[in-house]
């Protein structure tokens, strides 16, 4: 006759493995998120000040006090297009072109084109793309902190952007991106051609009688 004993640790042994069977094939869902669990902050993604799908073809920087720089890329070499054709720094150019597609914009702000600087703006920048758009920004003032510009698109909403970006391409005005026009060579010393005659004779003093 089987024992007591025997009996209750058959039973725990069927409960256990029949437990691992139902667990095996109707495995526990995933509890619910919380409804009051606080959801993970998402990053905005970055906004450029200029469209960076097409290549920059051409720039033109202005200033309120009548400065102007104008580069065309041209057979793939950039030149100078105002306020004269010339040749262009091609180191310099290119150093400030490759600014324009990195600069961002900071913030949007609710602004007064007149609290921004931008009812007479400092600065006018226009990039020209391989795909013949054009983007206008007019640059208004430094912000407080210092670490970007109000500026304005086609009259459009305040921007604040990115200071070292713009400040590559308005570096074009006070450092023209022109080479140093050649300075004329001195002219040849010519030979002075000698008075023709004789000398013209030095009167001498004579004393009276």
């Amino acid at each position: 006759m089987i024992k007591k004993q025997t009996w209750l640790l058959l039973a725990v042994f069927l409960a256990l493995a029949g437990a691992a069977i139902y667990f095996k094939y109707n495995p526990k869902e995933a509890a619910p998120a919380s409804r009051d669990a606080t959801p993970l902050p998402t990053r905005a993604p970055t906004e450029y000040l200029f469209p960076t799908e097409s290549a920059v073809a051409s720039l033109t920087v202005s200033s309120r006090d009548g400065k102007i720089v104008g580069l065309e890329l041209q057979d793939g070499k950039w030149a100078g297009v105002k306020p004269a054709e010339t040749e262009a720094d091609q180191a310099s150019v290119g150093a400030a072109i490759s600014q324009i597609s990195a600069i961002v914009v900071l913030a949007r702000l609710d602004l007064r084109p007149a609290d921004a600087g931008l009812a007479s703006p400092a600065n006018v920048i226009t990039v020209g793309f391989s795909d013949g758009a054009f983007v206008k920004v007019q640059i208004g003032d430094e912000t407080p902190t210092g670490t970007g510009y109000y500026a304005r698109k086609e009259n459009g909403n305040i921007l604040v952007v990115d200071k070292y970006g713009i400040d590559a391409l308005l570096t074009l005005l006070t450092s023209m991106p022109f080479p140093a026009p050649p300075t004329p060579s001195p002219l040849p010393p010519t030979d002075t051609p000698a008075p023709n005659g004789s000398e013209t004779p030095v009167p001498t003093a004579t004393k009276s009688p």
